[in-house]
């Protein structure tokens, strides 16, 4: 892991979000806190497959309404997230050590079904009347977000 700062990435589209998976994948990186390329992808396949799949879970009426829509709304306008806990189920299983590429390979797959995504998200177990759009817009700034703490390496140093 390095010193270095965050990042400060802004996707709006999914393709975006994965030329920039493929990039840090072509030229390497330096971490800046404890995940890896590959428990990113991991982290963000499970949170974009439950959207559109489900999670088998909803947290209560009261949360979905009140204190998650107004963060909701806030990182939706502020085009910003913050770090907090990660749920148990959407923790990467996968050890840090070399990238996988399958694993990376299928999250810009998963990426791509995700800009597609149209169905329903009366299920969705953060928010009520969830739109697709700002839904993928929220997965784009979650993207934005973890893999802000992945510091390209320079293309210098690179061999392609």
């Amino acid at each position: 892991m390095t010193s270095l700062p965050k990042r400060e990435l802004d996707f709006h589209t999914g393709d975006e979000v994965a030329a920039e998976i493929e990039r840090l994948r072509r030229q390497g990186y330096s971490r800046t806190k404890n995940w890896n390329l590959t428990q990113i992808c991991e982290h963000l396949t499970c949170t974009m497959r439950g959207g559109i799949e489900g999670f088998g879970f909803r947290l209560p009426w009261i949360l979905r309404a009140t204190v998650i829509k107004w963060i909701f709304r806030r990182i939706l306008r502020t085009r910003k997230m913050s770090s907090g806990p990660t749920i148990k189920r959407l923790k990467p299983k996968t050890q840090l050590g070399a990238d996988d590429d399958a694993i990376i390979d299928q999250c810009i797959e998963v990426i791509g079904q995700a800009e597609q995504y149209d169905g329903s998200f009366d299920d969705y177990p953060f928010l009520d009347n969830l739109k697709a759009d700002d839904w993928r817009q929220f997965m784009w700034l979650h993207a934005a977000h973890h893999l802000g703490f992945l510091i390209p390496n320079s293309k210098k140093n690179t061999h392609t």
